[in-house]
């Protein structure tokens, strides 16, 4: 009896200290997205994470190792939910037609980005030095989602529902209609609209949809 209450007692402080370690690495990994967004890598510094999620010192290198290690799994998390929330809608999109398949698609990307505007800041900031960072988001993530958008642009140059871009075009006016959200601070002082009410949302993405697939060749 005293050794199956013992065994019970033990199990429960393991469910709590595994509990208790996914609650700071999640701390963690949104400080991270949060600072490394806003600050970029140079300027941020782990400390200045720990700081922001209310945790000890030195729980950065000891649940991910390196500054490097913990920078991947922040960008990893939020790229990987971004992507996620695109999913559904490029599975539900199989069955419309050529046209309003491609106006749909462009919609939910514009929200995904509006929901995940980090992912756009980060993008800005990482895309301007070609370092490991970049190195490693492009082969990680960015080259199969630009090989998606070409497979899109693909399909409506099919059906005559694109102008005549080229795919780099195409892909950095679709990447840049997010800056709105990515730079939301600025869109507040040049505009008295809020980027994040849906409203403004549903209008940018009607926009950009309206832009990139006005229903036939220009």
């Amino acid at each position: 009896m005293h050794a199956t209450t013992t065994t019970r007692s033990t199990d429960k402080k393991s469910a709590r200290n595994s509990e208790k370690t996914e609650q700071t690495k999640s701390q963690l990994l949104a400080s991270g997205v949060r600072l490394f967004s806003t600050f970029g890598y140079n300027a941020t510094s782990t400390r200045s994470v720990e700081t922001d999620a209310e945790v000890q010192r030195n729980l950065i290198t000891y649940h991910f190792g390196s500054k490097e290690s913990f920078w991947k799994a922040c960008v990893r998390q939020l790229f990987d939910r971004f992507i996620e929330s695109l999913r559904p809608s490029m599975e539900q999109a199989r069955d419309i037609e050529p046209v309003e398949r491609i106006r749909f698609l462009i919609r939910k990307f514009i929200r995904a980005s509006a929901t995940y505007p980090e992912v756009m800041r980060i993008m800005f900031d990482e895309g301007r030095c070609d370092d490991w960072r970049l190195s490693w988001i492009v082969e990680q993530y960015t080259r199969g989602f630009h090989g998606t958008v070409c497979d899109l642009l693909d399909d409506g140059r099919a059906c005559g529902a694109l102008p005549k871009l080229s795919p780099m075009q195409f892909y950095y006016v679709l990447v840049s209609s997010g800056a709105m959200f990515a730079m939301a601070p600025e869109c507040r002082k040049l505009s008295s609209e809020e980027p994040f009410d849906e409203s403004t949302v549903d209008r940018q993405a009607d926009a950009i949809a309206a832009l990139l697939a006005p229903g036939g060749g220009l």
